[in-house]
This record gives C-alpha cells, structure tokens and sequence, in this order.
C-alpha cells in the first residue's frame, strides 16, 4: 500500500514537471536531466518508470487515448440530434468526454497542440468510429458528399473546438462547453458566419459595406 502511494507521487511530480517543461520550451528541448530537475527526483528513479522521454509521451497518449475509448464503450453513442442530446447529456459519450478532458485539461491541451504527438490521430479515429456507429435524424436522403470528406469535416471540426475550449483562459466548465458543442452542430457554415458578422465590433467592415 505504502509503495503504490509513493509510487503514484512519483507520477504525479513526473507528469507536472512533463507538463510545465513542455508548456515552456517544447517537447524536443525536454531532456531528463531538467525532467528530474523539477521533478525533483533522481533519474535512476525516472528509469524505473519510464525508457526515455519518448516512452513518457507515448505512455501519457495511450492513457488518455484508452480512457477516452473506455468512455465511448461504456455509454450510450449519441444520437446526432440536438433534442435528443439535451435529453439525457449524463448518458451522452460527448458530454462523458467533455467532463474527462476537464478534469485532465493541462495535459490534454498540451497533447493536442503539440507537434511530435501522435494523439490528435488516434483521438480523431475514436471520434469517426463513434460517429459511424452514432444514431443521425434527418429527412429525405442525404446529398450526395464523399463520405471520406464529410468524415474530415465533421471529426476535425470537433478536435478543433475542443482544442480552442481548453486552451482558453479561463477555461469554461465542461457542461457549458458542452452546450456549445451541441449548438454548434445544429448550425450551417451560413448561419456561424451569421453570428460572427452580427458580432463584429463597430467599425469592422465587412462584404456588405467594403
């Protein structure tokens, strides 16, 4: 007992010194001396848990990566329907997501933005996968759009919102950023492009004045 205790400070002093080295320099100036440094633990310490920085990465991806997975296992895939989802959000995989990323905000946002990860593919294969699998209300035949596109459209648009709500600051409660998350697939391009024209500060031209 004692011994799973001490190791899991250790993991904790690992992934905050990972998060705020990274944070500051990048993930290809980290090296395990300065890991150790403000980790405040030795380095023989860091290789009883981990290979190399590489190992750390990857072992932080597929953790999340694997919790995320369990997440769209466990609860019901949603039904692409705006009604349906307010319904009964606590037994949404969406909103289960967005209450996991919160609680993991720092080290999935710095996930997310970086370059030498291979998380933002691997959380985008989850997403299609579930959306294959998700219930979609509509009327008529849909048109007739390559689906390896509409797949793109749709995935990336969430990564990027989801991205853009944990790098703000402050950051807002999931249940909220949940709500925009609904609204934000009801709405056509048309009618974003509505809200961000409405919205312009005075004196900002736009098509309809230039």
């Amino acid at each position: 007992m004692e011994a799973n205790t001490k190791m899991l400070a250790t993991e904790i002093k690992i992934q905050k010194a990972f998060i705020k080295l990274v944070t500051l320099a990048g993930f290809d100036k980290l090296t395990i001396q300065k890991l150790c440094q403000e980790a405040e633990i030795s380095r023989g310490t860091f290789y009883l848990h981990y290979i190399d920085k590489y190992d750390l990465l990857t072992h932080y991806e597929d953790e999340l990566v694997a919790n995320i997975k369990e997440i769209f296992n466990r609860f019901p895939k949603p039904e692409l329907n705006l009604l349906a989802q307010s319904a009964d959000k606590e037994n949404n995989a969406f909103f289960q997501l967005f209450k996991y990323l919160y609680r993991q905000r720092s080290l999935a946002a710095l996930l997310l933005n970086g370059t030498t990860t291979k998380f933002v593919s691997k959380i985008k294969r989850l997403i299609e996968a579930l959306l294959v699998q998700s219930k979609a209300h509509h009327s008529g035949d849909p048109a007739k759009f390559p689906v390896s596109f509409a797949t793109e459209i749709v995935s990336q648009g969430i990564i990027d919102l989801i991205t853009y709500w944990l790098n703000q600051n402050p950051i807002l409660p999931p249940t909220e950023a949940y709500e925009i998350f609904q609204q934000s697939r009801s709405l056509t391009p048309e009618q974003l492009a509505q809200i961000i024209i409405k919205n312009q500060p005075e004196g900002v031209p736009n098509e309809k004045t230039v």
